[in-house]
């Protein structure tokens, strides 16, 4: 092989060298690219999906807060209705007496004049 037939032969590696490694980097750009174009697009949905989630837990608060209020509500009508109903015991209580006396008056009134 003559000096200028290895000169090209060595050239002609060192281009596939060159084409191969450019190849290589090329790809390794578009792998590269692609994860981060993935990634970009992985944050953008995370965002909205975090976004909706925020969204329901003030809901779920706004909620949790609001039936907080009701059962407080709801203590204070429970009390007041055992009250009441404290107070209905005490007037049929009184009732039932007056009753009692009435009725034991008529018959007194009964056994008073039969006599």
């Amino acid at each position: 092989m003559t000096p200028e037939q290895r000169l090209d032969r060595a050239e002609h590696i060192l281009v596939t060298m060159i084409k191969s490694g450019r190849r290589t980097r090329s790809e390794w750009r578009y792998k590269i690219n692609s994860l981060i174009d993935a990634q970009i697009k992985h944050e953008a949905e995370s965002r909205i999906r975090s976004a909706k989630i925020d969204e329901q837990l003030r809901e779920v608060a706004a909620a949790q807060a609001e039936n907080a209020k009701a059962i407080a509500g709801l203590g204070k009508s429970q009390t007041e209705m055992k009250d009441s109903q404290n107070e209905l015991r005490e007037s049929q209580k009184l009732t039932d007496q007056a009753l009692r006396t009435f009725i034991e008056s008529l018959r007194k009134s009964r056994n008073g004049n039969s006599d």
